[in-house]
């Protein structure tokens, strides 16, 4: 039998965090909680769901974060990568193309672009393409090495 909820600190352990990270954490309100018999439970699934859209907190198991904000979003040095341009030009092509994007939350912030909106961008301009070999680059060794 699969767990549905665990305790804070149980939470907190899987991250790391200490007592007082982990209770900070629950007030952020970024995952689902509930009072069982007077003490705070963590709902795994929403947990696990909040785990694969953010890229702050690593779990001490080495399971990697971001799963699913990884496979809709790209960071700017992947787009740079893709198109054979600089940091500094993919940043400026964000900037004057509003391509959406997402800012992740805490001290790591990152903007990573929206996947679908570069590519639809893509394939109605004429001046880039993606560099040949680099059509299944992935954000994952990146995010890694920087983490």
């Amino acid at each position: 039998m699969n767990k549905t909820s665990m305790s804070v600190m149980e939470m907190g352990r899987s991250l790391g965090l200490g007592k007082t990270d982990s209770y900070w954490l629950i007030h952020k309100e970024q995952f689902e909680t509930r009072i069982v018999a007077g003490k705070m439970r963590v709902m795994v699934e929403s947990f696990e769901k909040w785990y694969a859209n953010q890229l702050h907190y690593m779990k001490v198991n080495g399971e990697l974060p971001g799963a699913e904000l990884l496979q809709r979003t790209m960071t700017i040095p992947t787009m740079a990568n893709l198109l054979g341009i600089s940091e500094g030009s993919a940043y400026e092509l964000i900037h004057r193309l509003h391509f959406r994007s997402v800012k992740t939350e805490y001290s790591s912030q990152r903007l990573l672009i929206d996947k679908a909106s570069f590519y639809e961008w893509l394939d109605n301009q004429t001046h880039y393409t993606i560099i040949e070999g680099k059509e299944d680059f992935n954000d994952r060794t990146e995010l890694s090495e920087a983490q």
